[in-house]
Parts: C-alpha cells; structure tokens; sequence
C-alpha cells in the first residue's frame, strides 16, 4: 500500500455510490452551539489557506478498500458507525469575520445517504473522484470528507478522501483495516458502538502548552539550533532545489528492496534496540549526503491508547545530521538514534507555536516520513483487499517531502518532488544509494556496537 496519485492507482469500474451525510444531519449540524474547544495551530493554517473553499489546490489524504460481500445496507451501517465513532469527522471549523468557530455533531446524530451516480469504466470513475474529492474536501467544509462506493465482483470498493486538517497519514493508514473490520463485524452483528479517543480533546491542551511556554522551555532548543540561519534550511545543494522556489511537484516512485532483505537489515539493528523507522530514516539521510537537515514527522498520538482515532495528530522534529565522509551506515544509524533523543520532544511544539515563539519563517523544506506498515493493526489485509492510500495535489513550493514505506512486501521510498532543473536526476541518485546502502548492509558480516549511554 504504497501512497500514489489518483492519476496512477488502479481502478475498477462500475455502479458508482455518493455516500454522504443526509439532510437532517447537515441541519442538526448547523444548529450546534459553538463548541469552545479550539482550532490546532495547524487546522489554523490550515484554514486561513483555504477559508471559503475556493483555493486551486485541495490538500486532501485518500484511501481505497475492497469490502468484500458488501451490500448497499452494509456499507450504510458500516460509514454511519465509523462517522459516529470520530468525533474528528464530526466537528467542523468555519472562519467567520476572521474568528474561527467549531460545531460538533453528537455521535448519535449522524446518518448517511446514498446518492446512485450510474456505471462507471475505469477512465470516467478516475475523472469523477479527482473532480469530487477536489470540490468537497475542503477545510470548512461539513463535513471535509467525502465517500464513493463502486459496486465490483466481490463487493463494494470504498474511495474515500479527506481534508488534512481532519485527517493525518497515519489516519488513512489505520483507516483500511478499521472499515474492513468494522464492515465485517457488521455484517456479523458482532459491532459493539464506541467513540475513539478524540483528536479535538488534544487542541486544548495543545494550546494551553503554547500559552505557558517559555523561553528556556528544553524543546525549543532543537528549533533554535535548526533555525540558527534564520529560516529552515533547504534541500541539498544537489538537488538543485532553490528554497525560495514555486515549483510544480511529481509524485515519484522508487522500489528499494524487497521484504525479506528488509526484514534481514531490520532483525541486525533490533539486536541492538534500534527502531525501525529510525534505522531506515538514517540510511535516507546518508544516502542524501554528508551533512542533511530535514523535518522528520511523527504520528502525534499520545499514546498506544489513540491507535485507532483519526484526526491532525502528525507532528515534524527538526533533525540534522552531520557525518565525516566515508562514514559507515552503522556510524549514522547510532548518530541517529542519539540525536533523535534530545530532538524528539520539539515534535510536541506545532510549527505555528515555534513561529509565534522564536518569529522565524518555519516553512519546511526536506520532510521526512516513515511508515513501517507491520505496526499497522490490520496490515495483513491490505493486498486482498486492494487497499490504496491516495495523495491530493499541492501548491506550488519548494518543499520536497519523501516517505518510505515498510511492508512486508518490500520497501519504497515515494516523493513530491519540486520539479527543480535537475532534481529528478538528483532523486533518482539518491534512491539508488539508498538500495546500494542496503544491498551492502545486509550483506556484511553482522557485528555489535552497544549505543552510548
């Protein structure tokens, strides 16, 4: 489950299904009191991008799901429950005369409805998801989402799609195997109803640590560090990449190995208690030169117990590494691992907050994400079900952002590539590097260096 572009995921046409909330819900919803939890510093900005919906470029997340069996009644009470379980999907942010009010929905106010849209081949599926999940999924809108089923041999397939500032990577990660499971459960009428631990309960807090954060605060010492120039540093000279570039964007793909390498490479670092998603982020890095400064994203749950929600939890770190050349891999995985240390906790600092706090353009440049997918609760699932996570389109920048995926089939790194006069050739060497790093890896003798104290 590798993300791509509308453009480039496989389709199967067919009897084509609008799900979305009926008329008596949208009417209960407009007349919610406000509701005095507050905006994210990023569903801010969020906002304050696109506050009427009108912005060329819809930041949307997207997934894709084969239910299998399914039946117009089943998919029904499988999207009614899961909108019931997410406050996320319930609570709407309006901008209005420059203040921004949210309204909830109680959990039990929702239903659904079913808009018949006719057949659809393939080609026309594609022209009509890409023309809705553009026109619906925006910030203010209610809800920011919206749902297609496709009647198919075997089942109704699910494509869904989201605004960000309802819904994270992660989100749409866990969000397969969620509605699989959930569908079947009811289908099984073996559901129990429940709400998920909220998103929208974190803003306040989120807030509250803003409000009592000061200047000696130990997590805003690896932002000062990453800023020290003066704004965020830019990609690698290579890539040819100017940081005060508009770039159109690619979305590039590049296989790096096969599961059963991953898996050879994985079990060497784990002797020695190094996490997957570090050991793999610290390979990118070094395949990407000898000294690197990138944002690596976190999944912002704050804890295990959050597993399930869905909502804008994704934070980013500031992480630079600086390396001698000819540095080994292990040399930068254990510098890694150090560094991550004193450079985790600033992931709790919103990269609105660090602006407000520090008055430093924030913008980032190099983001770095990595989704080790054997840690995602119904994994398992995602190829029999033909599972996809969809990735909308976005304005034109400089900021280049770079996801590995790790499944057991094997690793890809996937970027939005600024299309800079040669930057693809810069990526595509990076790639390369990176499979060469592993290849070597996996290849060496094993031997063990204990990580400093």
């Amino acid at each position: 489950m590798i993300p791509c572009t509308l453009a480039d995921q496989e389709l199967r046409g067919g009897d084509v299904t609008r799900w979305e909330l009926d008329v008596a819900t949208l009417a209960r919803w407009s007349e919610q009191p406000t509701d005095p939890r507050p905006a994210s510093f990023d569903q801010q900005g969020r906002l304050r991008e696109d506050p009427d919906g009108t912005a060329p470029w819809s930041a949307w997340i997207g997934l894709s799901v084969l239910l299998p069996d399914a039946t117009p009644e089943s998919v029904r009470a499988t999207l009614t429950a899961w909108v019931r379980q997410h406050e996320s999907l319930r609570s709407r942010l309006t901008l209005d005369d420059g203040s921004i009010r949210r309204r909830t929905l109680p959990a039990d106010a929702v239903d659904v409805t079913a808009t018949a849209l006719g057949d659809h081949d393939a080609e026309a599926l594609r022209a009509l998801l890409l023309d809705e999940f553009h026109t619906r999924c925006r910030p203010s809108a209610a809800p920011a989402f919206t749902v297609f089923a496709v009647e198919v041999d075997g089942g109704h397939v699910l494509h869904a799609a989201f605004d960000h500032i309802t819904f994270d990577g992660l989100s749409a990660y866990a969000a397969v195997g969620a509605l699989a499971g959930l569908h079947t459960a009811m289908a099984a009428g073996l559901h129990e109803p429940h709400t998920s631990p909220s998103h929208v309960e974190t803003t306040t807090l989120e807030l509250a640590v803003g409000d009592g954060l000061g200047d000696d605060d130990a997590r805003l010492r690896p932002w000062r560090e990453f800023l020290a120039g003066g704004s965020v540093p830019a990609a690698p000279a290579a890539s040819g990449i100017d940081p005060e570039g508009r770039y159109e964007h690619d979305l590039v793909r590049h296989d790096i190995c096969e599961g059963d390498v991953a898996a050879t490479l994985d079990l060497r670092y784990a002797a020695e208690g190094i996490p997957t998603g570090m050991l793999w982020t610290a390979l990118l890095m070094q395949a990407m030169g000898d000294e690197v400064h990138a944002m690596v994203s976190t999944h912002g749950r704050p804890s295990a117990l959050w597993t399930e929600s869905v909502g804008w939890f994704a934070g980013v770190a500031p992480f630079a590494l600086s390396m001698p050349s000819g540095a080994s891999s292990r040399d930068w995985v254990l510098a890694a691992v150090d560094r991550w240390r004193a450079c985790a906790p600033a992931a709790a600092l919103p990269l609105g907050l660090v602006h407000r706090v520090l008055d430093v353009p924030v913008c980032p440049q190099v983001v770095l994400s990595t989704i080790d997918g054997s840690r995602v609760e119904g994994h398992e699932w995602w190829r029999p079900l033909e599972a996809g996570i969809l990735l909308g389109d976005v304005p034109p920048s400089s900021q280049t952002h770079l996801w590995l995926t790790i499944l057991p089939e094997g690793v890809s790194l996937v970027t939005r590539l600024p299309l800079a006069p040669g930057s693809r050739d810069w990526l595509d060497g990076v790639a390369a590097r990176l499979a060469r790093l592993v290849e070597v890896e996996t290849s060496a003798p094993f031997v063990q260096q204990e990580l400093s104290a």
